[in-house]
């Protein structure tokens, strides 16, 4: 069982993954402010996914951790990511 789980989180890490560089093409500034929300909308608009909201803010804060992302201070988590930093940043 665990291995199927842990297929499950790869394959939405990675769209996540995808989401962000999506994200950071269509931006316009130098820095994308990124969360659970946010992510999720791309999902569904861009790919067609519908994942839950909590799932995706608990990959998007493992990844932040991982990538030492900051943390803005709002009640929904949002972290910062400056574009330039996409290409090194790792996902698992």
């Amino acid at each position: 069982m665990p291995a199927k789980t842990n297929a499950e989180r790869e394959k939405i890490l990675h769209l996540i993954e995808k989401a962000i560089k999506l994200l950071c093409e269509k931006s316009y500034s130098q820095v994308v402010v990124l969360s659970s929300y946010k992510i999720n909308s791309v999902l569904k608009e861009n790919f067609g996914v519908d994942i839950k909201v909590d799932k995706i803010g608990r990959l998007l804060s493992n990844v932040a951790k991982r990538n030492q992302l900051k943390r803005l201070s709002t009640k929904i988590p949002k972290y910062k990511l400056n574009i330039s930093k996409f290409s090194t940043l790792k996902f698992f």
